[in-house]
């Protein structure tokens, strides 16, 4: 399919037309997510609301914060115990620790694994919103304040 860029006033666009929005399945009106990526851009139908999103993350780390205990102080946070540490990251931004039974799935044997872990979803979670301030550029989005970490 091919689409023909257009001028709108100061701005650029392409139309969407009815076979995309019979493909995607959305009406006039509807949200949709755009993704940059290497072949170029991405189009898809946001399939839940913001609030859906946020009431969900906030029952799976409410279940999870319910289920386990906050981390105490401990002597040597490199000693192996018959307790895990969990690190939940429903916000990437917030990593949580958690102890919990040393079996479980996706749990550490030390509190200095568990704390890196936490670390790396933190850093990760930076270079995350740097790549997505870069693609917004891109795309034309200048006015960005951001704080450099």
């Amino acid at each position: 399919m091919k689409a023909k860029i257009s001028e709108w006033g100061n701005s650029h666009g392409i139309r969407v037309t009815a076979p995309m929005l019979d493909h995607l399945n959305v009406e006039p009106g509807a949200e949709l997510n755009i993704k940059l990526t290497d072949k170029g851009v991405e189009i898809m139908k946001n399939a839940h609301s913001q609030e859906y999103v946020t009431t969900v993350a906030q029952e799976t780390i409410d279940g999870l914060l319910a289920t386990s205990e906050p981390v105490k102080i401990v002597d040597d946070p490199y000693a192996e115990s018959d307790i895990g540490y969990m690190v939940i990251t429903v916000n990437p931004c917030k990593p949580v620790l958690r102890e919990v039974p040393l079996e479980t799935p996706g749990s550490f044997k030390t509190l200095t694994d568990a704390k890196e872990a936490a670390r790396q979803v933190i850093q990760n979670a930076i270079a995350d919103a740097k790549e997505s301030l870069t693609e917004l550029r891109q795309i034309g989005v200048e006015n960005i304040t951001y704080i450099a970490l």
